[in-house]
Parts: structure tokens; C-alpha cells; sequence
């Protein structure tokens, strides 16, 4: 089985998840989102404290035009710690049961809005869905390591890969 994460606009380039369950996590979702999902879940989307700050610095450090600014934000708003500790609730942690459950039995599709699963809560939720699953893969559409990072330097070799989601996750990818 597989655990599948990709964003809305991504999502209709996929038809052979027919027989998987297709989940939206976002806390609010647009009309056509139950019209192409299973069904949406916001109780494992962001918080709404955790959401507006994530919104609120990556405003500013787009207005400031800084290079991926969405991992200035994510790191800003210690983003993982705090969507992490949100999961352990009841609340989350019922519907995370819940969503472990089917994961055992098909594939399982997690859509949110945002494309890259670096700075996104669907790889986080993903990872604690299959934490106690053996034989259960997580693929991330599009694959993180496919997505280049501007990180401002425009004399970089353009054959370099830039900085990857292990260098943001022990901090030496942010600026």
C-alpha cells in the first residue's frame, strides 16, 4: 500500500486512483473539493493559530521578496513542532487512527493546496500515518527532490540541485 500527498491542482492528472480513498486535509476547503475527494478532513489540517501565522510571515517575507519564502516561514513558525503537537490532540489523533486504518487496506491520497511537500503539513501527516505501518510507502507528487529552491544566488550553477529537504530539516538549507 501506499500513502500518495499532492495539492488540488495536481490532483486531476492522476487517474488511476479510482480505487484508492482520496482525503482533502485543508481546514477550508473550496465547492469543487467534494466534488474530487472522498472527503475532506479538516481536523487534521493546520490549526487556525498555526495557519494565519504561516500566512501572515510568508506576506511579509514575500512582500520582502526573499527566496523561498516558504521555508523562511516554515521555519519562522516552527511549523513542524507545532503541527506535530497538534496531532497528538484527541481530536487529531482519532481521525489519524482512523486514517492509519484505511491506509492498511488501500492506497490512501492526501491533497491539500500547497505544491511542495517541504514546507507542507501533508508530509508530516503522512509520516504519522504510516509510523507504525510496515510495507507502507509515502510518495510525494511532485517528488520534493524534483523541485528546485531559489535560494537567491543567481550565479548557481543552474546543473545543481540546490538545497534539499534533508539540508532544510537540520537547518543548513535556510537562509
Amino acid at each position: 500500500m501506499t500513502v500518495h500527498t499532492t495539492y488540488f491542482g495536481r490532483l486531476p492528472s492522476y487517474e488511476s486512483f479510482d480505487q484508492d480513498a482520496v482525503f482533502g486535509v485543508v481546514r477550508y476547503p473550496k465547492g469543487f473539493v467534494e466534488r474530487i475527494t472522498d472527503r475532506y478532513i479538516p481536523a487534521v489540517a493546520p490549526p487556525d493559530d498555526l495557519l494565519n501565522a504561516y500566512k501572515t510571515v510568508e506576506a511579509a517575507a514575500e512582500e520582502n521578496d526573499e527566496p523561498n519564502a516558504a521555508a523562511i516561514t516554515w521555519n519562522s513558525v516552527d511549523f513542524e513542532r507545532r503541527y506535530l503537537e497538534y496531532l497528538d490532540r484527541d481530536g487529531p489523533q482519532i481521525v489519524l487512527e482512523e486514517l492509519t486504518d484505511r491506509a492498511r487496506g488501500r492506497d490512501v491520497w492526501l491533497v491539500c493546496w500547497e505544491k511542495d511537500a517541504r514546507w507542507c503539513h501533508r508530509r508530516l501527516l503522512s509520516n504519522a500515518i504510516v509510523a507504525d505501518l510496515e510495507d507502507i510507502e509515502i510518495v510525494h507528487h511532485p517528488d520534493p527532490s524534483t523541485i528546485l529552491i531559489d535560494d537567491g544566488n543567481k550565479s548557481a550553477d543552474p546543473d545543481e540541485s540546490g538545497p534539499t529537504l534533508a539540508d532544510f530539516a537540520t537547518g543548513e538549507g535556510a537562509r
